[in-house]
């Protein structure tokens, strides 16, 4: 075939991989009635959580050109950079400047399946320009890598995709340094991978020290000695390892200021020998060998699972065929084995794992490189099927479909021994269909008929018929087990919540808190939504919030006023208080059926307090002295702001459940107010709670973590009655009830309201005024979170940051009138950017100089 002729069918095959992808997934989500194609959405688990919120603030902030790098409809507050590096980078996304707020779902939808075809299309060009070769088959290939089993896994994580986009690009860009041209291509597609999505890209370029590798050994001339190999790759190994460096001091932009923000997250590596226990034994067993077919992987086992490596059964009989096909090179084959050994060890032995996910135990979606050895597999595949897999001995081409058989049998066994014994919920979780493994067996009898008969374009248009059917199946049955959402219902939602929240007339420049509990995007799910980014979504400062980016020391003090939070990644608006609305500053309570709820312990975002206040520390675990101590060291005075209600009547008895009891409380209040409930155990376990026969909510508390409850308002006289139902002993043990002194309170916020700091707010920049009557009262409290970014002003001339309730700010007063103005830089931004700079001017010289040598040789040449 001449070069033009290549040239063309190329391209054709390229443009088939590209829209083959599109084909099959646009059938399967309309199939299943999904948007753009019919009223349900992929709204689910984080993919509603928090990637659509994200998004649609990423929309408005695009749209309007109005965006600060210290959010407040984040949390309480926060650094977003981060947030944006981690989950907003993606080119794909400026696809949702096409849709409405409202229809952002649809908008994911359709760069999702654009990322997978994009992914195909790529995955055909390393294939055909790897091994300089063209054949039809690459399209089904190129599909197995697009649909394989992490993409189906991870559907929800789409943030990810964009790196497996660049994952053949960067491997073709160390393929053209080895074959003696410029690292053009290694550069920048290492650079836009690290800063598409910088932890997945970590994740390449550790692979691409593997694959540097795995070239050397698959082209060492078999008399060399390691030295020699070694010698004679100097110059390939400098190239690699100096543009991987300079591309790496390019994304420093990125790279440093969200080294910083992480830093103030949990850290959720295992920090005892206890928690290392789990990483010193195999990270999974033989239930590994079901991910070589379909159904490895669905809702029920998305958060625990083998390593999803499924890239169609026939990709696995040719990878096996690889190492007992007799044109390849013993060599070859050597080095592809250490690609795929290094990779699987890796997932098995916890340490090394936890380094391939950044020294970090995953929260669910565990082995996040499982993509790398699809890669892997279907390169060798495709050799395979190039050097004509009929030239395998009978033998062979007996062996292999019988040992995958038997695989995907000892898979299917150990699941389902596993689910009745009493150690495995993690295999109890695991799909286990009789039917799949039919199918899966039969799949290894038809493949191997075809592709061990005959190698004729009929056979190869069968088997990529066949493999486009199976890769689709597979992700068919992953959609269907999927509780996805209504389109419609969130569409109707979103536009009622923006209406409600219109009804705020001040200007958002005007800071101020919002407690939003009316959730009226919750019907339009199947799963329980909490609206955890909710103030993301519609732009307004908010108190929750579940994101990856989530500041440590926040997420503890708001927890220690009584904040529930599920784990290092979530804090919720739930526990929230009159005493915490005031030190939040709180100014509408708003519900699903009215309208904002102007809220009278709201005095602003700060207000003058004492040196006492400033040094005082929360103690762990205990919400009520918290909350009653800070309110003391306010101003102090005789005032008593919470009450210790003595528990009247008790009574315990067992639950049907073990260890667990019902318990019946009486109170006798002794004051009109808000009446409150937690335990002094950190465990706080219970199924329900009534209240003078009335049911209070509880969160969905899996992991009984504590929070404060209110269970309504109390009167003198009248007694409450508090059944417990489902409880466990701690949590009975350290029960507590106490009421709030309204009148105290209000006495307080009543002389704060004159004083208080109520701000406007303009991109990162933060002014207003404090007035400081009296002279114990030297400091302001700012309810903003004290991020090493913020510089402060007091009536202009520059003061100290402190830091006060563990998280928030603190700013010394120096006059009756005080004027703040705060302004806000990302921490590392500006160094970063100058490092990148150094990168990239670096890498221009050293080209520069490459080139000019090269002239100079042959120069001498002639």
């Amino acid at each position: 075939m001449n070069p033009e002729n290549r040239t063309r069918q190329s391209v054709i095959i390229m443009g088939s991989s590209f829209i083959l992808p599109l084909v099959v997934v646009g059938i399967i989500l309309a199939a299943n009635n999904i948007t753009p194609f019919g009223s349900r959405n992929l709204l689910v688990g984080d993919m509603g959580a928090q990637y659509s919120p994200f998004f649609t603030a990423l929309r408005h902030a695009l749209l309007t050109g109005h965006m600060s790098w210290f959010s407040f409809s984040v949390g309480v507050g926060e650094n977003i950079f981060s947030l944006v590096a981690y989950y907003l980078l993606s080119p794909f996304n400026l696809i949702i400047l096409l849709f409405s707020s409202a229809n952002v779902p649809t908008a994911v939808t359709i760069i999702l399946m654009l990322k997978i075809a994009t992914m195909a299309l790529t995955m055909s060009f390393y294939l055909i320009h790897h091994f300089h070769r063209v054949n039809w088959i690459v399209p089904f290939f190129a599909l197995a890598f697009s649909l394989s089993g992490f993409v189906t896994a991870n559907l929800a994580n789409i943030m990810w995709l964009d790196d497996l986009i660049c994952l053949p690009l960067i491997c073709h860009g160390i393929d053209q340094i080895k074959a003696g041209h410029r690292s053009y291509q290694l550069f920048a597609w290492l650079t836009i991978a690290i800063i598409t999505n910088f932890y997945i890209g970590y994740m390449i370029g550790l692979f691409t020290i593997i694959y540097t590798t795995t070239l050397i050994m698959a082209a060492k001339q078999p008399e060399h000695s390691l030295t020699k190999t070694l010698g004679e790759n100097g110059p390939f190994i400098r190239s690699v390892i100096g543009t991987e460096f300079l591309s790496v001091m390019t994304t420093m932009t990125v790279l440093l200021p969200v080294a910083l923000g992480m830093i103030q997250t949990a850290k959720v590596a295992p920090a005892s020998p206890t928690q290392t226990a789990g990483t010193r034994t195999p990270q999974f067993g033989l239930e590994i060998l079901s991910q070589f077919g379909m159904g490895g992987t669905a809702y029920s086992n998305r958060l625990y699972h083998a390593p999803a490596i499924f890239s169609s059964i026939a990709i696995i009989i040719l990878f096996i065929s690889y190492f007992a096909h007799p044109s390849i090179s013993h060599q070859e084959k050597v080095g592809t084995g250490f690609a795929f050994g290094s990779l699987f060890l890796s997932m098995i032995i916890g340490p090394i794992n936890l380094i391939w996910h950044m020294l970090n135990v995953p929260s669910g979606s565990p082995f996040r490189y499982s993509f790398l050895i699809s890669f892997v597999m279907i390169a060798a595949a495709y050799q395979v099927w190039l050097a004509h897999p009929t030239r395998l001995s009978d033998r062979a081409k007996w062996l292999i479909p019988i040992g995958i058989s038997f695989a995907l049998l000892i898979g299917f066994e150990t699941i389902k021994i596993g689910t009745v014994t009493y150690h495995n919920t993690y295999l109890s979780v695991q799909p286990a269909s009789v039917k799949l493994l039919l199918l899966n067996l039969t799949l290894v009898l038809l493949f191997s008929i075809l592709i061990f008969a005959n190698h004729h374009r009929l056979f190869t248009t069968t088997i990529g018929g066949f493999i486009a059917l199976e890769m689709g199946g597979n992700l068919a049955y992953v959609v269907q087990s999927e509780p996805l959402g209504n389109q419609r219902t969130y569409a109707s939602g979103f536009n009622a919540e923006t209406q409600q929240l219109s009804s705020l007339s001040e200007p958002q420049t005007h800071l101020f808190r919002i407690d939003n509990r009316s959730n009226l995007l919750a019907p339009a799910f199947s799963e329980i939504y909490l609206g955890y980014n909710d103030p993301t979504a519609f732009q307004y400062a908010g108190i929750q919030e579940y994101s990856s980016t989530l500041h440590e020391p926040v997420r503890e003090s708001l927890k220690e006023l009584g904040f529930f939070s599920k784990n290092q990644r979530r804090i919720s608006n739930v526990g929230a208080t009159a005493i915490s609305d005031l030190l939040l500053g709180v100014k509408y309570n708003l519900a699903a059926t009215q309208t904002p709820n102007l809220n009278s312990a709201y005095v602003g975002m700060g207000f003058p307090v004492t040196k006492q206040f400033v040094d005082l520390k929360l103690k762990p675990g205990r919400i009520f002295a918290n909350l009653a101590s800070t309110l003391k060291t306010i101003k102090p005075s005789s005032d008593t702001f919470l009450t210790h209600q003595k528990i009247r009547r008790k009574t315990v008895s067992r639950s049907s459940l073990p260890g667990l009891y019902h318990a019946t409380f009486t109170v006798d209040p002794t004051q009109r107010g808000p009446l409150y409930l937690t335990t002094t155990s950190p465990v706080f376990r219970m199924s329900s709670l009534t209240v003078n026969g009335h049911q209070v909510d509880l969160v969905t508390n899996g992991l009984h973590k504590k929070y404060l409850v209110k269970l309504g308002t109390a009167s003198v006289g009248h007694a409450v009655h508090i059944v417990i139902t489902g409880a466990s002993q701690k949590t009975l043990r350290g029960i507590q009830v106490q009421s709030l002194n309204v009148q105290s309170l209000t006495h307080l916020t009543n002389q704060l309201r004159s004083e208080a700091f109520i701000p406007t707010y303009d991109g990162n920049h933060i002014q207003g005024t404090i007035k400081q009557s009296n002279r114990r009262s030297k400091w302001s409290y700012i309810a903003i979170p004290d991020d090493s970014g913020w510089s402060a002003a007091v009536n202009g001339r520059q003061v100290v940051i402190h830091n006060a309730l563990g998280a928030f700010m603190a700013i010394p007063l120096t006059a009756t009138i005080n004027h703040i103005s705060m302004t806000y830089h990302v921490p590392g931004l500006f160094i970063g950017l100058c490092l990148s700079l150094l990168g990239l001017s670096g890498y221009g010289l050293w080209i520069t100089i490459s080139i000019y040598q090269k002239k100079l040789k042959r120069k001498d040449g002639r």
